[in-house]
């Protein structure tokens, strides 16, 4: 079995805003940054876009269906963990509107799903930029630097100008 991690890996994230001026949370369950919180997101399968698996990645992970959404930058992360080096090329996408776990929802491959305040849940280093860079929330560099130093990441991003809408119908929706 090949490590998924030993090449470079792409990857699709979705910020999902909830009710009451939350963001939707997951408790990773596997790869480099397991055991953290997270945005809702995954690898990239064969054939699939960054925004369909960005779409893919947020129903399974959460239950929630999303309709339309805006790409807002694309991260290279690159580290290591207790299984070598990961470098990964990470697409991030805004959902528009609100959404709302389903009540009881048991997301695939994540330990736990959370609609929180930003504050409300320790953050990864990773997610200050990416929360910054979708416009619901305002980390320093500086702060943010440090953060990502301690974990030992590497992130570089490329934000992306202009209003790109995306509509990603999932699987089985015809």
């Amino acid at each position: 079995m090949t490590n998924r991690f030993s090449r470079i890996l792409p990857v699709s994230l979705m910020v999902l805003p909830g009710p009451g001026g939350t963001i939707t949370f997951v408790r990773q369950l596997k790869g480099p940054y397991a055991d953290n919180w997270l945005l809702p997101g995954g690898g990239i399968e064969p054939g699939e876009s960054a925004g369909a698996a960005a779409v893919r990645e947020a129903y399974e992970e959460t239950g929630c269906r999303v309709d339309s959404c805006s790409p807002f930058a694309v991260y290279e992360f690159t580290g290591q963990w207790a299984e070598g080096r990961y470098h990964l090329v990470m697409f991030g996408f805004l959902a528009h509107g609100t959404h709302r776990v389903p009540d009881g929802f048991q997301g695939h491959n994540v330990g736990a799903v959370r609609q929180v305040r930003i504050g409300e849940l320790p953050l990864h280093s990773t997610d200050l930029q990416i929360l910054t860079d979708a416009g619901l929330a305002s980390y320093r560099e500086p702060e943010i630097s440090r953060a990502l130093a301690a974990d030992g990441i590497t992130m570089h991003a490329l934000r992306v100008s202009g209003s790109v809408t995306t509509s990603v119908p999932l699987p089985g929706d015809g």
